[in-house]
């Protein structure tokens, strides 16, 4: 029984898509993170989350740029390794979709939730505008100089 050695263009691939797994991870508990803190209405710690995100999605988009040329050559390259490397790369394929997949369903979530809240807050402000407007147009007129109840004419 003879074993091929991975190739180094594979043994490379299998470490991006390793770090890639990683990162998608760090997301996953950064979007569980963010879900929390929606339904919370915490503002200011979900921006600092979202930014923490934001430094993530950029090394994913630096890793990316370095896995499309593996992408363009992706049938031949397939065929040249053999089934463990195969194993190894769709396993990392697969989890990083199954990732992916939970972060959108989460966003999507997070998204929902916070449209309601605006709603909500949206509706909340209506009711002052309308609260103010019926005390301005029923309510008793301010002092001022010219409309005193009280006055001393007599000095």
């Amino acid at each position: 029984m003879t074993t091929t050695a991975t190739p180094d263009w594979a043994t490379e691939l299998i470490s991006l898509l390793d770090q890639q797994r990683r990162i998608y991870h760090d997301l996953g508990d950064l979007s569980r993170q963010q879900a929390a803190l929606v339904s919370a209405g915490d503002a200011e710690p979900l921006l600092s989350l979202l930014g923490k995100r934001q430094q993530l999605i950029d090394q994913l988009t630096q890793l990316n740029g370095r896995i499309d040329p593996y992408k363009r050559d992706w049938p031949s390259l397939w065929a040249q390794l053999d089934r463990g490397d195969q194993f190894r790369i769709q396993q990392l394929i697969d989890q990083v979709q199954k990732l992916l997949d939970g972060i959108v369903e989460q966003d999507e979530k997070d998204r929902v939730a916070l449209s309601a809240q605006r709603q909500h807050v949206s509706e909340e402000l209506q009711q002052v505008r309308r609260g103010t407007a019926v005390n301005r147009a029923y309510g008793r007129p301010t002092a001022g100089p010219d409309n005193n109840r009280y006055s001393d004419y007599q000095g």
